[in-house]
């Protein structure tokens, strides 16, 4: 038997936390994260000129986000926004399709849950130059008095009101002339 000595190193302190753990190897994960997935968008790098069109000015921080959703975008065609709330998720999506389409006119689709549908058209109004939004209420609702449609709305003294077009998607796939999925 052979009576080796090994020397192990004093225990370390010990890590009863989520937090502990994150005082203690912090920084050497922080440098493993950024070697294994180099941001997209330097802190100290140029943004695009549209931001100076935007109705609203994001943050430094949000800013770059923006680009960085925008350089993603360039190579893939999704990107992923994740943050904590109050943080300016919806400013810096909007921001990002605004710059992405490089001035020119788009569309956008936004699936959010009901709890939600105002505001992001509140934040489209305050942040977008010349933006018209549709909210799509129903598409096929048999109650009376109910809200149905497609329906455009405006920012009035800081509330959303339907007011403008009011159609349904059918209606807007023929006006332009498209031909139904089933007769194509």
């Amino acid at each position: 038997m052979d009576n080796t000595i090994v020397s192990l190193p004093p225990p370390a302190q010990a890590l009863d936390s989520l937090d502990d753990y994150l005082r203690r190897f912090g920084p050497e994960l922080a440098d493993r994260i950024v070697e294994s997935f180099p941001p997209l968008q330097g802190v100290e790098d140029h943004v695009s000129p549209l931001m100076a069109r935007l109705r609203r000015e994001p943050y430094p921080a949000q800013a770059v986000a923006v680009m960085g959703v925008v350089k993603r975008w360039e190579r893939s065609r999704s990107a992923a926004v994740v943050a904590e709330c109050g943080t300016g998720k919806t400013l810096i999506a909007l921001a990002s399709i605004f710059v992405h389409s490089q001035g020119r006119q788009f569309t956008t689709l936004v699936l959010t849950p009901p709890h939600l549908v105002e505001k992001w058209a509140r934040e489209d109004f305050q942040t977008l130059p010349g933006v018209r939004v549709f909210l799509i209420d129903g598409l096929r609702s048999d109650r009376p008095h109910t809200l149905s449609g497609v329906n455009e709305v405006k920012l009035r003294h800081g509330r959303i009101v339907r007011e403008g077009l009011k159609t349904t998607l059918t209606e807007l796939r023929l006006r332009h002339g498209h031909r139904s999925a089933r007769a194509r």
